[in-house]
């Protein structure tokens, strides 16, 4: 990526005029957060990835982690990824969730206990929507979801 006319790292991104590395990162079962992930990341320019394969190792102006509830909690993976941040490397994290409506604020919720207990900064915002599962919320996350999270994504940036 270049700007100005200088090569930047891959990982900075160019955000309300000013640059600022962001991350994406997701657990997905059903498809339903890759997508809310993927809206994110296309809104500040980064991309997505699962939280099986992402690693911190840089700092991190913002990162924005999203998950869902099955059986009454957020997936093991999603702890140790949390388990696994170093604090220091992490600035700010925005968490996002989908599922069903009683779940909207346990998964961030959790994800929300787990980052302070580390010491991490977490924003008050965080964007829930509806989730796809077997024969329930069978349009969602649909276009307006998807829209909605990339507004919300670009809000919780600084100016």
């Amino acid at each position: 990526m270049w700007y100005l006319g200088l090569p930047m790292e891959p990982d900075v991104n160019l955000v309300n005029g000013g640059m600022m590395r962001t991350k994406v990162v997701y657990q997905s079962t059903t498809g339903n957060t890759k997508k809310v992930a993927g809206a994110i990341a296309n809104a500040v320019g980064c991309t997505a990835e699962p939280v099986s394969a992402a690693t911190i190792d840089e700092p991190v102006d913002m990162l924005f982690l999203g998950a869902s509830i099955h059986a009454k909690d957020v997936d093991p993976s999603v702890r140790k990824f949390i388990e696994g941040l170093d604090a220091p490397l992490v600035k700010r994290v925005t968490v996002f969730g989908t599922g069903f409506e009683e779940s909207r604020n346990k998964a961030v919720g959790i994800m929300k206990d787990l980052l302070a207990r580390r010491g991490i900064a977490v924003t008050d915002k965080c964007y829930f929507c509806l989730g796809r599962f077997v024969l329930f919320n069978r349009h969602h996350p649909d276009t307006q979801d998807l829209t909605g999270a990339e507004e919300f994504a670009r809000s919780v940036l600084p100016d």
